[in-house]
């Protein structure tokens, strides 16, 4: 009979990786303590930069993205990781306040699955993480 510990090796590679990008902190922390308590694996950035960088190193599963970052907007972002390697099918939720139908629509034209509104409800953000990895998987 052999230990259960060795019969379940969990890696890092078993759970889906989320990277999430906001600059402000309460809400990063908010993100990443709601999508850990679900089972994902979080990988955090505040700034565009930290996002491409670690998207690169870690090809995340998901991606959630702010549209107000300090060094460059969320549509830039998702501009940027499109023509990074892979980057074309990133699978991409947006988060932020802004409520403009111009500027939600033309996030949405970038290819994102979700557009979701700050303040954003728990369940609403579970909701679109698991729609979009039941329409998209890989």
């Amino acid at each position: 009979m052999s230990d259960i510990n060795e019969e379940i090796k969990i890696r890092p590679d078993d759970f889906k990786k989320i990277l999430v990008v906001d600059d402000v902190t309460y809400v990063l922390k908010t993100l990443v303590r709601t999508l850990n308590n679900e089972g994902y694996f979080t990988i955090s950035a505040t700034t565009g930069r930290e996002a491409l960088e670690k998207y690169e190193k870690y090809y995340p599963d998901l991606i959630t993205v702010d549209q107000r970052l300090p060094d460059m907007t969320g549509a830039q972002l998702v501009k940027s990781i499109r023509q990074l390697k892979n980057g074309e099918n990133a699978r991409i939720i947006f988060i932020s306040a802004i409520d403009d139908k111009e500027t939600i629509k033309s996030i949405l034209h970038l290819g994102v699955a979700e557009y979701l509104l700050k303040p954003f409800e728990r369940v609403k953000l579970l909701d679109a993480v698991k729609k979009v990895f039941e329409e998209n998987p890989k």
